[in-house]
Parts: C-alpha cells; structure tokens; sequence
C-alpha cells in the first residue's frame, strides 16, 4: 500500500508576515550587490544578515523553507543555500521537515554530493558547522579536493565563478555559536563569504549569537520578531505553563533527596494527561521528559538513578528511552513520535532543538537556574500536537505544558524565561524599511548607511594635508574599503571617499569583539599619539578632581588563615548554628501554579525526614563559591569554631553532630555564610592609590561638551541610559554635584570592589558631591537599563548591590522607568534588588 502523502500545511498568519518580509529583505539585498558588485563583502556584512526570533514550535523551519522556496527565479541570479543546524540530529529533523513542506526545494548533502555541474536554483545543502569547519577526519575530507569530487571550498568558488549567490542559513543560531564562535566566525567569513544570511533563533537577548555577531564583525540590520501570543493564537504552542515545585521550609530542599517524590508528581500528571486524551477520543501517547544532570567524574550514572527510580514507581522499562551524550539513541530524532515511550531521560545537550510534539509534562532533576534553561524547557512542552488542534483552548488540562522540579531554585530560570517570551512584542524592522546605502570610493553616491537603531554620530576629520590625505586614503584602500582608483581623483573627490570609508568602518567596528579582558594599562601622557579623527581631551584642573582613586584589592594571601577564622567566628554568630544539632524532620508544600497566568492551582503538605547521605552530599557545594578559599579549610573552621562554643555552653556533642550542624547551617542560610564573608572581606580588602587618573582621554573629535565631566565631554561609547544619566548629572543646578566621570570596566587606575566570590565590580559612574565625607568626596554610581526584567535580579547583580566600598561607602544603583530615575536597593527579606524612590541627587551626600 503506497503511503499518503503529508498534506502542504498552510502558513498562519505570523508566518505569512515572516515569510514575506524575510523575502524582501533578500530581494533588496540582492538588488545592492547587482547595483555594487565590487562591494560585496562589505554589503554581505552590513546589510545581509537578517534575524528571524520565534518561540519554538512556532514553525520556524517552515517559514524559512517557503521564504527559500519564494525566492527560486525571483532574483537577478540563482542562489545555493547552506544550511547550519547544530546537532546532526536536526540534520535529519530539518531535511525530513523541508522535504515534506517545501517540495520544490532539492535538498543535497555536502559530505556526498558536492557536484557543481547540474546545480539548481534553490538547492540546499544541510548540514552542522562541523561537517566542515572542524579538524576531524570527515570535515577534513569534504575541505579536501580529489578526483572523484571537489572540496567545499570549491565548490563555493565555482558556484560563485558561475553566477550563483551564496546564502546560509543558521537555525537555532543560539545554539551553533557557544566557545566555538570564533572559528565559526573565520570559517564563515574567509570561506564561505555569504551573499544573504538568516539567522533563526527562539531566545530573545542571546549572548552567544551577539559574540558571534561582534567576532565575525556582521551587523543583523533586519529582525522578524514573533511574539508567543501569536503562536498561541494560532494553535501551534499551548496555553499555560504550570509549574509544580516540591517547596520546603527555611531552606530544607537540599536536606532530602526527594527527587523520587518529584518523579512521582511527574508520572501523576502524565497519567492524567493520558486519561484525558482517552475520554477526548485521541489516540495519542503523550511523552513525559526527565532531564539529569551531566555524570560526575568518579560519579554514579544519573541516567541509571532516575532509571531505578522510574521503575520502582511502576513505570515499565521498555516504556522509557533514554539519549545522552554517552548513551546515544541513533533513532532519537525519532523517539518523540514512538507511542510505545512514555518517558525519554536525556541531558542538558539534547534539550534543545528537538520537536517533541506529544510531550506534556517534564521533570528536571539537573540544578539549574538561568533563562536559558527556561527557555528550553517552555520550547520542548508547549508544542501543541496536531492532532490536539481542533480543541486547541477548550480543555484547561491539555491546553497546559507542566514542569516538576526537584530544585525550586530553578524556577527562577524558567520564570525569567516566561517573562522575556511574554515581553516580546512583534516587531519587523527591516533594511527595505530605509536603506541608503554609500557605494564605497564612488563620489556620486550618497553619503551614509541608515540602521535599524540610531546610534550616536560619528564624523571623521577631514585630512589637514596632502601628506595626510595620501596616508589615510592609502589605509582605506589597503583594507578593501575604498577602490584604487579613488587616488586618481581630485582631492575634494578623495576627502569624500575618505569621510565615507572612516565613517562606515567606524560603524562596523563600534563594539568589542570581547567582552572580559584583562586590565588595559592607562595611556601614557603624551606617549600615545591621537589615531585619524581622534584627540587627546585634557583632564581639566579647575573641578578639584583627585590625582588618583582608592582601588580595593583582594586580601593578603599571607593572611589567609586569619582570614578564614574570622569568618567562621562572623558565621557562627549570626546563623543558628547551634539549634540545628538535633534537626531530624522537614515539612514541604507542593506548588502549582501557571507561570502566564500567576494562578496558584493547588498546595500539597508534605513531612519528610531528613537524609543523612543527602546533607553530606550537599555540604560539598556549600562552600564552594570564592576560589580563592579552599573549602575545605573554611569548613574545618567551622566545625572548631562551634566545638568551642558547645563546649562553652555545656551542650554534649560529637564530631559528626558539630560537622552535620555546619553542612546544615551552610545549606539552610548560604546568603549568611556569604554575608559573613562579605563583612569580614570588608574589614581585609586591601585599597590602592598608585594608578593616576589619566591626564587626557582620547575619543573622537567632536564630543558634546559637559560643564562637569572630567575631562569636559561626554566620553564616547555611552549606551543611552549611561548617556542620559550623564546629562543628568551635568543638568544639577543644586549645587551638589561637583563633577563626574566614567568607571571604565578592567582600567588599572579605575576604582573597584572586591565582591565575596572574588570577582570585580566597576561601578559606572565616580561622582564628586558636596558634602560627602568620603575621600574627594566620592559617591559611585552603578546605572542598569533593565528595572523592569529580570536581568536586573541576577545572582551577579545581587551579589554586587550588597557591597559597600572600603572608601567610598555605599554604591547608588539606579535605573530609569517612564522617564524617571528610580534608586534601586537590595530587599534582604526579599532576596532582590526592588525600587525605593525617585534618585535624588542630593541623596547622594548620605552613607547609605
């Protein structure tokens, strides 16, 4: 019997929009390399890429495969399309995916068929980065030429000698760039050298795709943004969220090994799921998934743990699969859609990407706390399976994805997650939108680049002489961005082309392509000469600035032991280290609610005892956070410090009974242990004044003028709120501020905080205030642009609003909401940083 075959889907509306203005971006980006050929790098990198953010399950691959299959015989030439996905697993799932939806398309395989002769107008090769990018033995054959077929490099340049336009696609763009960006990076740019590039992503704000777009020096100027209601709407991701989270009393969660309880509650929730698919006449087997964390080295398998624990409850073994990275299932693509798998254990690795349609509840036993995480939770369960449509928004239990976490630490990741997907907002913002693009070296064209966001100006100096006109026309045409022939020209002519090309490279080149370097030494005065259209502005001498500023510096590490002493004493005097000695039993709620909807569904009451193997297991961890104190040391501190005071207090205690009080103290109050930290840290950092200001700065030239920045402008590379609150502090007519300069992070002699993880903080601003007895005077100020996400409510960030500078006292946190600047300070019963009053510049001249 012949198989059906899968009906051609028919696009939402969302993806209607996606699809047509993905296309017309290609289009016009088309028509500028046929207008400018000679620049065809330059228009790749700065007008060719295009971001597509979607939530998963929306249908991303779908769009992009009929924005593929639109584009055949709709340009100027034929196009060949290399498709990246980061796992060879979606290899399989996107060829399959396109081969059923976009049949026009000739989908090629480049480890096989690197054949130019007989290529089409629309092909797509599939493949991971490492297919071709990497050192092994198969990408090192398809980059090598032989009789039987050309490299991958050929091939690219044989298409290209023949007419073709090169475009890639990156799916899952998130994903293909972790730590191997840069050769990622420099593979993309020395050898494929795409025409077009679609970027594809389901996170919104992704640092890693960000690092690849600063390595590879591209510029996304169009972005396609679906928001999640969208999706919703159009049956393709469920409703709600629930989460269930095992909650447990002052701390107690790491005291029990209730991961058994979580698998239970998970396992409850997929019988019901299934029950209610029966009563609806659907006969689909739904998926319960269970992620574990990564093998310990020495460790025992969590794979085989959860396994037991799966069985014991009375789940059967052959209804569970499982995929790791060690155990991995050559027909995972396909476990999704076995209905004899009731339950699939996989690792962090194989959470993304992989369409799990029939899945509904997910248990997480792997800790974890960030927004990444979340989000890959919220992609693998709210998929709606095609079959549930037709009622998709009529039954509140299968209209609902749900999540058991053996950590409720973790819901502080998925929560993130759920806020960030309902922020997002559609958005299309392409270049067709207002695109005026300089065709570089050609005087008669026009003079700039539109971008999709403003960004402050930047004007280079026009040449002064005939020897520096030569210099920096000479540069320009070394580095491939004006042509040769511009030497020809008269020099009004080549002063233009010489604005046109600084300037675009300029934008190009505006941000670091790393973000956590070492400490920059500070210019030498009057040893570095200004570059092209920079200049040296002098450190002014008529706003009483200091020579230097106070710079906390990390503990003596002679004086290490003394140190750690001091900290257990501070620890064991603010928590109650003494009345956990005969803690046996802990109470516990179950938690669910809708995480869209913040609705609180139902609470469970819970007594448990207390898990000897469990605390000893935990203690580990406890005390693991500053690498510059050797757990163990601070724990045997510990423990002598409360054998001197049970000893004081008559109390009879053992070695294992004062080593159980202090793991339990340490895991029940670890905000005490690194308050205790933090407080003796403050009274041992040690401070240095040796690094001068610098007496100039150099930027560009230009700079707006600032009655009381320190070197009387507002310093280059502000982002808006660190430059609307400069021109806030310059705006004071009360008289308290003095004068004002940046914190520029890793500079020597910039002043910073040493945090109780050991880290760094450079605060943004160092301002002069009247009256404020600190040394000169000094408040700081740290300025965030995300009051209302939550990024503001990172571990780092509250780590950093709870410092205090050994000189300079209490840091100024702040943040802008309707227009209006907020102080923000740190809620302790809260645990987060919450908004007090209007910032007041006058408050300023207060410690605290």
């Amino acid at each position: 019997m012949t198989a059906q075959k899968p009906l051609r889907l028919s696009l939402a509306g969302y993806q209607v929009r996606a699809v047509d203005a993905l296309s017309g971006v290609i289009r016009k980006v088309a028509e500028l390399h046929d207008r400018d050929p000679a620049h065809r790098q330059a228009i790749s990198l700065k007008s060719g890429a295009t971001l597509l953010q979607s939530p998963t399950g929306s249908g991303k691959t779908l769009v992009l495969g009929r924005v593929l299959e639109g584009l055949r015989g709709a340009l100027t030439r034929p196009v060949v399309w290399l498709w990246f996905a980061p796992y060879a697993g979606l290899v399989t799932q996107t060829r399959e995916a396109l081969v059923e939806q976009c049949g026009s398309l000739r989908i090629r395989d480049v480890a096989k068929d690197r054949e130019v002769n007989g290529t089409r107008d629309g092909d797509v090769f599939i493949q991971t980065w490492a297919t071709v990018a990497a050192s092994n033995k198969n990408a090192r054959k398809v980059r090598r030429s032989s009789e039987a077929a050309l490299s991958f490099d050929d091939m690219i340049d044989s298409l290209r000698d023949a007419g073709f336009f090169i475009g890639v696609v990156i799916d899952e763009a998130h994903l293909n760039f972790g730590a191997s960006a840069k050769v990622a990076a420099e593979f993309y740019l020395a050898h494929i050298r795409p025409d077009f590039t679609i970027l594809a992503t389901a996170t919104p704000n992704d640092d890693k795709l960000d690092a690849f777009e600063r390595t590879a020096g591209i510029e996304v100027a169009s972005r396609v943004i679906v928001p999640r209601a969208d999706v919703v709407d159009a049956g393709l991701n469920k409703v709600g969220l629930k989460l269930g989270v095992i909650r447990f009393r002052d701390g107690d969660r790491d005291l029990i090994d209730h991961e058994q309880a979580t698998l239970q509650a998970g396992w409850t929730q997929h019988c019901r799921v299934r029950a209610r698919l029966k009563e609806r006449g659907l006969s689909i087997s739904p998926l319960m998934l269970v992620q574990v964390e990564d093998q310990a080295k020495g460790g025992e398998d969590p794979v085989k743990r959860v396994r037991d624990k799966l069985m014991e409850i009375g789940v059967d073994e052959a209804a569970i699969a499982t995929h790791t990275s060690g155990e991995p299932d050559p027909d995972f693509h396909s476990l999704a859609y076995d209905p004899d798998k009731h339950v699939l254990i996989f690792k962090v690795a194989v959470a993304t990407g992989f369409d799990a349609p029939r899945a509904w509840t997910l248990v997480s036993v792997r800790p974890n706390r960030g927004r990444d995480f979340g989000l890959q939770i919220v992609g693998r369960i709210m998929r709606v399976h095609p079959s549930v449509r037709p009622i998709h928004g009529q039954d509140p239990l299968l209209d609902s994805g749900y999540v058991l976490l053996s950590d409720p630490e973790m819901q502080a990741g998925l929560q993130a997650a759920v806020d960030e997907l309902k922020a997002v907002c559609e958005s299309i913002e392409l270049i067709t939108d207002n695109l005026d693009v300089y065709e570089f070296g050609n005087p008669d064209a026009p003079t700039g680049m539109a971008d999709v966001e403003a960004k402050p100006a930047f004007m280079p100096r026009p040449p002064q002489t005939s020897d520096e006109r030569q210099q920096r026309l000479s540069d320009l045409i070394g580095e491939g961005v004006v042509r040769p022939d511009v030497q020809d020209m008269p020099p009004a002519e080549q002063d233009r082309a010489i604005l046109a090309g600084e300037t675009w490279r300029h934008q190009i080149s505006d941000t670091p392509l790393f973000g956590d370097l070492p400490e920059a030494s500070k210019p030498e005065s009057g040893a570095q000469p200004a570059k092209p259209s920079f200049r040296a502005y002098p450190l002014r001498k008529d706003l009483g600035l200091p020579k230097s500023l106070v710079r906390e510096l990390a503990p003596d590490p002679s004086k290490l032991n003394d140190l750690i002493r001091d900290i257990a004493r501070e620890f064991c005097h603010i928590a109650d280290v003494t009345g956990l000695l005969q803690r046996r039993l802990a109470k516990a709620h179950l938690d669910l609610h809708d995480l869209f909807a913040a609705e609180l569904q139902e609470t469970v009451e819970l007594r448990l005892r207390l898990s000897n193997a469990r605390v000893a297991e935990k203690a580990q961890l406890a005390f693991s956070f500053n690498d510059s104190i050797d757990p163990r040391l601070l724990k045997r501190a510990l423990v002598e410090e409360l054998r001197t005071i049970v000893d004081e207090m008559g109390i009879e205690a053992g070695e294992q009974d004062l080593r159980r009080a202090i793991d339990l103290a340490a895991m029940l109050e670890p905000e005490k242990l690194k308050g205790a930290i933090r407080t003796v840290q403050s009274r041992n950092v040690r401070t240095d004044t040796s690094e001068p200001v610098p007496d100039q700065y150099f930027g560009p030239d230009g700079l707006s003028e600032a009655e009381k920045s320190a070197y009387g402008v507002f310093p280059h590379r502000l982002n808006k709120e660190e430059q609307d609150f400069a021109a806030f502090l310059d705006a004071d007519r009360t008289g308290t501020v003095k004068w004002w300069m940046r914190n520029p992070e890793n500079e020597t002699w910039a002043t910073r905080l040493i945090l109780p993880s050991g880290h760094r903080f450079f605060p943004d601003f160092v301002v002069g205030v009247s009256g404020r007895t600190t040394p000169d005077s000094i408040a700081l100020v740290e300025i965030k642009d995300d009051g209302e996400t939550g990024r503001l409510q990172s571990d780092r960030n509250v780590e950093k609003i709870r410092v205090q500078h050994r000189e300079y006292r209490n840091v100024f946190w702040t943040y802008r909401t309707d227009g209006t600047w907020i102080r923000a300070v740190y809620a302790e019963g809260l645990h987060k940083i919450v908004p007090k009053d209007r910032f007041d510049v006058k408050e300023m001249v207060y410690l605290g």
